[in-house]
């Protein structure tokens, strides 16, 4: 069976569901023992979720959902200091590093794109 785009949005709304529990609920510290950082995993968690929403809105620009996607960030921070947990600058620097990874190889090959056909 072959996927299609339903399938890409129920994988990444779970992606989505399972990243709020984790962020939100008592996990602390479960980086650590994956062998990862605090920030590598929030990089790497954002990274995944900026991709997984690209492949599944494909209508709706990058850079917008980039946006989106750094909002989202931004409320979890915010929102782990009503969950007992501290929010923090340094954590949304690498959720930002993440989307940042994710999107700009796309806005590099657009400019490059915009530069051949200026050439002729």
């Amino acid at each position: 069976m072959k996927p299609n785009l339903l399938h890409v949005r129920i994988f990444v709304g779970f992606g989505f569901i399972t990243l709020i529990v984790l962020l939100l609920g008592p996990f602390q510290g479960l980086e650590g023992k994956l062998g990862l950082s605090d920030k590598t995993a929030h990089a790497a968690a954002f990274y995944v979720l900026s991709l997984g929403l690209f492949a599944s809105l494909p209508r709706i620009r990058r850079t917008d959902l980039a946006f989106g996607v750094a909002a989202f960030a931004a409320a979890t921070e915010v929102a782990q200091t009503f969950t007992g947990r501290s929010g923090s600058f340094e954590d949304f620097g690498a959720d930002a590093a993440g989307i940042a990874i994710a999107v700009l190889p796309a806005m590099v090959e657009r400019l490059r794109y915009a530069l051949r056909a200026a050439e002729g």
